[in-house]
């Protein structure tokens, strides 16, 4: 493997280990609408709402606003390492294609020099 790629790769795995939360789906932010005293419309929120696909089925749940900031944090920490497994699984499959099998393993042919290849009917 060449040393370029090599030190990439030990880059990124030191970078995935130094995440140390993460939770699965997404976190919402949502805010609701409704009419004043006056008649104006006033804007309440925000609300929090985590989704996530969960047996087979896409579940929700509102999530308090003191827990919503580490939840987030949880979801950006998912997504990042992710992305860094992504690029990890890049270089080592471009590094696998660039070596290429090897003179040592590379497969012999079970004929005997000389030997007429046979056509089939």
């Amino acid at each position: 493997m060449n040393e370029k790629i090599a030190q990439q790769r030990r880059d990124l795995l030191r970078e995935m280990s130094l995440i140390e939360r993460m939770e699965f789906g997404s976190l919402a932010e949502e805010y609701r609408e409704a009419k004043g005293s006056g008649g104006e419309t006033v804007r309440n929120g925000p609300y929090y709402k985590h989704q996530k696909w969960e047996e087979g089925r896409n579940r929700s749940r509102r999530v308090p606003a003191q827990e919503a900031k580490a939840l987030s944090e949880a979801v950006e920490g998912r997504q990042r390492f992710e992305s860094l497994s992504a690029e990890f699984i890049e270089l080592t499959v471009a590094s696998t294609r660039n070596t290429g099998p090897s003179k040592k393993n590379s497969t012999k042919s079970s004929k005997k020099r000389g030997a007429v290849k046979r056509q089939p009917s």
